[in-house]
């Protein structure tokens, strides 16, 4: 029987926190960005800003530190893009073998927890979060590593994205905000994030949050969405579930007019039968969309709604879609969560789904 991978450690950098706890107590305040937005803290030079989030994340997760042989997966669409669009001096200043590539940002993660072990750097648009730490359990199940530290970082907070996201036709606007599951959403705001778990091998001596269950699909039905009866995700979501009731679904929930609608659906479809319907649940209406981050950081943010027993509200949402089979709260939602699932997708198609659950469970 293969080894299970537990969270013992989490870590998350947001526009509303510096800390996992911070970002929490604003999300349970109902508190959101007012535009795209940037973590506020500015780090002194050296480093890319991707960079430094990310490992501002890492070292919370850590806690007391974490061994050299352990592992680091990264995952990021973009990496220390802001540094290769900034105005050079010199071309050699964004060219040089230190700051091209998207691994520089595991490098200096690497670097500042002096982690020894081996690393890998996942991309995969706006599922990459959750790939990295897919790749990360499966190290653990399989025994490649007894500690995996997962980090997902987006700093790509810019003009160049920016209009080309609003040339989609998917960037909401400056009154309407970013509204998940919403009858006038709109689209979403880009922000900043980095968040970090800590996997170890789980101890039957000691409870926790693990990951139960993982799946990846794909969707090469558009570049940009996936397709209208969203059959690659319906099968994913299966794949967790695995016919087990859901206390919290993190949906994708772009705010987005396909997707909302599509991934509605095969939520509502899932939710059939259920003798509680699930809480659906989308941290994007107050934190916005930090892209490659955006997995994880609902991982994160499913991690303490387990510790604390309770859903933070959709804020946003003002007129939800109608349900039959979900929840969609609009204030903090006590629940005791026994099982959650966290979903993320991206643009060409790919698509991730991973279930959490308490141990030893109850």
């Amino acid at each position: 029987m293969s080894a299970r991978a537990v969270i013992t450690g989490v870590g998350l950098v947001t526009p509303l926190g510096a800390a996992a706890s911070e970002t929490w107590d604003a999300l349970l305040a109902g508190r959101s960005i007012a535009g795209h937005s940037k973590v506020p803290i500015e780090f002194p030079p050296g480093l890319p800003r991707v960079s430094h989030l990310a490992i501002r994340a890492a070292n919370e997760a850590c806690g007391a530190g974490v061994p050299d042989n352990a592992a680091l997966v990264v995952a990021t669409s973009k990496g220390p893009v802001e540094s290769w669009l900034a105005p050079p001096s010199r071309l050699s200043d964004v060219m040089g073998p230190i700051d091209f590539g998207l691994s520089r940002v595991a490098s200096d993660v690497a670097a500042a927890l002096g982690i020894g072990g081996p690393r890998l750097t996942v991309s995969t648009a706006c599922a990459s979060g959750l790939h990295a730490l897919i790749r990360g359990v499966l190290m653990i199940e399989t025994g490649e590593a007894h500690r995996v530290l997962v980090v997902a970082a987006e700093a790509s907070v810019h003009p160049l994205f920016i209009g080309s996201f609003l040339r989609l036709g998917i960037i909401a606007g400056e009154e309407a905000g970013c509204r998940p599951f919403d009858q006038s959403r709109e689209g979403f705001w880009i922000s900043e994030a980095a968040a970090a778990v800590l996997l170890e091998r789980a101890d039957p001596q000691k409870s926790g949050v693990a990951v139960d269950r993982v799946a990846m699909a794909a969707d090469a039905t558009h570049l940009t969405r996936n397709s209208d009866d969203a059959v690659p995700l319906a099968r994913a979501l299966e794949q967790v579930c695995a016919g087990n009731p859901v206390d919290l679904i993190h949906a994708h929930g772009t705010g987005t007019l396909h997707n909302d609608a599509s991934e509605l659906a095969v939520l509502e479809k899932l939710a059939e039968g259920q003798q509680f319907r699930p809480h659906v649940y989308s941290h994007k209406g107050a934190l916005g969309h930090s892209l490659g981050a955006t997995g994880l950081v609902s991982v994160a943010i499913n991690v303490l709604a387990h510790q604390h027993g309770v859903v933070p509200p959709n804020c946003r949402t003002t007129r939800p879609m109608p349900v039959q089979n979900l929840k969609l709260s609009r204030v903090p939602a006590p629940r005791k969560i026994a099982r959650s699932v966290a979903l993320a997708a991206g643009f060409g198609g790919q698509i991730a789904a991973v279930s959490l659950v308490n141990v030893p469970e109850v």
